[in-house]
């Protein structure tokens, strides 16, 4: 797989992650709330790079079926056991916090249809 097809998924993911994160940060604080963002830009670049890799590995040597299953999976991994780690088991009601999983899953699945349009 040449490195170009890389960058410009690795570029296509960050910017889907900083859309998504633009569209949550203003569902979750609301219309007049201030900032952008809820981490650094460079904390979704990172992690379009991380995850833009991985499905480089995924989609050139073990191959495009199944993705949408290993990236849903990938996304459960990433977003189930955050709050619990950090101690907000109780802070968060359960049906919001299993939204927010779903949410997630979903941003991680989106960025696996954009490598897979990409890099396939």
């Amino acid at each position: 797989m040449p490195l170009s097809e890389v960058v410009l998924g690795w570029l296509l993911v960050a910017v889907w992650f900083l859309a998504w994160e633009l569209v949550a940060g203003r569902l979750e604080r609301g219309s007049n709330a201030g900032g952008w963002l809820r981490a650094p830009a460079q904390v979704y670049v990172g992690e379009a790079l991380i995850l833009s890799l991985f499905g480089a590995l995924w989609f050139a040597s073990l191959g495009s079926g199944g993705w949408v299953i290993v990236f849903a999976l990938l996304g459960l991994l990433m977003e189930w056991p955050g709050p619990l780690r950090r101690g907000q088991r109780n802070a968060v009601p359960p049906g919001k916090r299993a939204r927010a999983t779903l949410a997630g899953i979903l941003r991680i699945v989106g960025a696996g249809a954009i490598l897979w349009w990409r890099m396939r």
